[in-house]
């Protein structure tokens, strides 16, 4: 009991101290309200991209006297919408020229067409059906106000990598004692692992991509699940914590999570390289 009396005193003190209860609450929601001011609304208020071609017929169409015809103000814009996707489009394909030039594996995302590629010399070593995907609506915000295509012309590159799963996994086996009992283990079959796959890939140009199975988790996969995204979480404060001590405004991250099956994902992961590249298709 002595240990609760002590414990409450405090809040018996702001119960009866109408200044303490505001300074109190104060600083309850001020310190949250800043973190949140640096990491999310100045990050994504800060736009590094120029016009795009959208946007610049849209500024055009402003433009227009205002008897200009309905059905010629809609074909510019559907113009407008067309240039876009062909930009876009030719940023994915000169990426992908760009990897065709490596000998590394390299990693082709194309959202449109819901294709994920482990690519060799512009040759799809495997292709993986992409299920479902969502992204940030930074995505949209840079389709807008930016040159997406520019963003996307050159290929990305891993720069840090989590994931539920060893890289490379390694089994330890006895060696047989003598050839009677090595030919007795000959026809053995090697167990099929059964281990759950998601993982994040973090690319320079303030890209994420997160990989998740579409297979529901283990109870010891949902136990990884759980340190996985409390490290996920703590790496993401940690960056912005880093940024705010060079007094610098905290990356804002465009994020892209895509859904495919447990043996893809697992292929996948442990194809990619060191500093891998990736193309985008958005």
């Amino acid at each position: 009991m002595a240990v609760v009396a002590r414990v409450a005193r405090p809040f018996r003190f702001l119960r009866q101290n109408r200044q303490a209860q505001i300074i109190f609450f104060l600083a309850l929601f001020i310190f949250p309200g800043i973190i949140f001011l640096f990491t999310v609304v100045l990050p994504v208020a800060h736009n590094p991209f120029e016009a795009s071609a959208e946007d610049e017929v849209a500024e055009n169409i402003e433009a227009l006297p205002d008897s200009t015809p309905p059905d010629i103000i809609t074909g510019r814009q559907e113009l407008a919408k067309k240039m876009a996707a062909l930009e876009i489009d030719q940023a994915f394909f000169q990426a992908r020229v760009q990897l065709s030039k490596s000998d590394s594996i390299s990693l082709a995302v194309d959202l449109l067409d819901s294709v994920l590629s482990l690519e060799v010399k512009g040759l799809a070593m495997r292709r993986c059906k992409i299920l479902r995907f969502r992204s940030s609506g930074l995505a949209k915000r840079l389709r807008s106000q930016g040159r997406l295509h520019q963003w996307l012309a050159a290929p990305f590159v891993l720069q840090k990598e989590l994931a539920t799963l060893p890289k490379s996994p390694i089994r330890i086996k006895e060696a047989p004692k003598d050839t009677i009992e090595a030919n007795e283990s000959k026809g053995e079959d090697l167990p099929i692992e059964h281990r759950d796959a998601e993982f994040t890939l973090q690319f320079d140009r303030n890209l994420t991509l997160v990989v998740e199975q579409a297979q529901a988790p283990s109870f010891s996969g949902r136990l990884r699940q759980l340190w996985y995204d409390w490290r996920r979480s703590f790496d993401t404060a940690l960056d912005a914590v880093v940024a705010l001590l060079h007094k610098e405004l905290p990356q804002h991250r465009m994020w892209i999570e895509i859904e495919i099956s447990r043996e893809d994902a697992k292929a996948v992961y442990r194809a990619l390289p060191q500093q891998a590249k990736l193309a985008l298709r958005l």
